[in-house]
């Protein structure tokens, strides 16, 4: 800090006095001018972020969570009144839109142990996917967590979805359909080959994403039939036009015709950069992607950048749409 004469003993003190105030001064503004850039960071310093604009703008939403916290895949849930996210560290959390916080809902040390990774909403419980030790079920917001693994041949779930009110797992094995009167997990297709990466449900058919390709089942049978070979495809999902295959090898796919064909849509998007999910609201079709997120409003048209308020080199590994708000994750939240 500098220290100033008050009456200077002749002209030439007075001139380097002078001097030194506006060095003092100028050094003032350089310091606040990082100080405002380092606020401005630390904003973007998150793991989850909002959309009330439909992609246009997006803000910071982490409010309640831990400072240092991961998201896996399939990390994020939606119910008709309920926002929820699966931490790697600390279990399960529900968004208070009032105080506009996460609440920690009580978790499980086993459940964390074995390394949280999906979850879901399914009949006013909470069903949560590790990566080591199957499936956890609370029916009372986490107070009690209950191991429901009967019938699983594999304990690495990677998705869930709920169909026809029927709750679907994705596993390192095949993909699974919970039947509640049994409290047993029933496998519909697999093998232990097959890795199940995505659940899409699509018109009149069910269809998953695996290490062998797309595969459709027509609702309400066993019967699966590959339609999209010599591909590894890591998610899949659908709106009420377009099925979309997220593909390690082509990139991002469409179908109109449920898999009889498909088309190459990445223009726009990352070269060489495979898409992790794609969401539709409204009329707008989102993607994201290791950058952040991308939109567009029509198929003809090119991929643009829809990331205005999301930190730089933002991978968007969960996108979900809730009521009129866009949801996206990064996988691990910076330290401040």
């Amino acid at each position: 800090m500098f220290t100033f004469l008050s009456r200077p003993a002749n002209k030439f003190t007075a001139k380097i006095c002078s001097m030194l105030k506006i060095i003092y001064v100028l050094l003032f503004c350089v310091s606040l001018s990082v100080c405002n850039a380092q606020i401005k960071t630390s904003d973007n310093d998150g793991i989850i972020y909002f959309s009330h604009d439909n992609g246009i703008s997006w803000k910071n939403s982490s409010t309640g969570l831990p400072q240092k916290v991961s998201i896996g895949l399939g990390g994020i849930t939606v119910s008709a009144n309920k926002l929820g996210i699966a931490t790697k560290e600390y279990g399960v959390f529900l968004y208070d839109f009032k105080k506009q916080s996460w609440d920690s809902l009580p978790s499980d040390k086993q459940m964390i142990k074995h390394t949280i990774a999906p979850l879901i909403f399914y009949k006013d419980a909470i069903f949560v996917g590790t990566q080591f030790g199957g499936i956890y079920h609370s029916g009372d917001n986490g107070k009690t967590w209950v191991l429901k693994n009967a019938g699983l041949g594999n304990t690495t779930i990677r998705r869930f979805a709920e169909i026809n009110q029927q709750l679907f797992a994705a596993t390192n094995d095949g993909i699974y359909v919970f039947d509640e009167a049994k409290n047993y997990w029933d496998l519909q297709f697999g093998s232990n080959s097959m890795q199940v990466n995505g659940i899409a449900e699509f018109k009149e058919s069910i269809y998953i994403a695996t290490n062998q390709g797309v595969f459709e089942s027509k609702k309400n049978t066993k019967m699966w039939t590959q339609i999209l070979p010599n591909h590894s495809v890591h998610n899949i999902s659908a709106d009420s036009n377009t099925l979309y295959a997220m593909t390690y090898t082509d990139l991002l796919l469409s179908s109109f015709d449920g898999g009889k064909t498909w088309q190459k849509i990445q223009l726009g998007l990352p070269k060489d950069l495979y898409t992790f999910n794609v969401e539709k609201s409204k009329n707008t079709v989102f993607a994201g992607q290791w950058d952040g997120i991308y939109s567009k409003t029509l198929s003809s048209q090119p991929w643009k950048p829809s990331s205005n308020g999301l930190p730089i080199k933002y991978a968007a590994t969960n996108l979900k749409v809730f009521q009129d708000i866009l949801v996206t994750s990064v996988a691990e939240r910076k330290l401040k």
